[in-house]
């Protein structure tokens, strides 16, 4: 049986992509399509969480709205780029 936290686990599955795929000089869009799987990949094997993944670039000097996608779509576009 599953004690730990919902939480927890989604964690997790972000965590193991952010590990993954990281690296220290990726580009500011390289970093958020990295982020945006992360989440994506989190989102999509819990059915509480919401269906929209948000990415926001965050400096010094405020925060830039990236993206809002929709889980469905982002599975379908990773599913047909992992066929190609």
């Amino acid at each position: 049986m599953l004690t730990a936290p919902p939480f927890f686990l989604i964690s997790t599955i972000a965590y193991g992509v952010l590990d993954n795929e990281r690296k220290w000089d990726m580009t500011p869009q390289e970093a958020a399509e990295v982020g945006r799987r992360a989440i994506y990949q989190a989102t999509h094997r819990d059915s509480y969480s919401g269906g929209i993944v948000h990415v926001y670039h965050v400096t010094e000097n405020g925060w830039v709205k990236i993206s809002a996608d929709d889980v469905y779509n982002l599975h379908w576009n990773y599913h047909a780029q992992k066929r190609q």
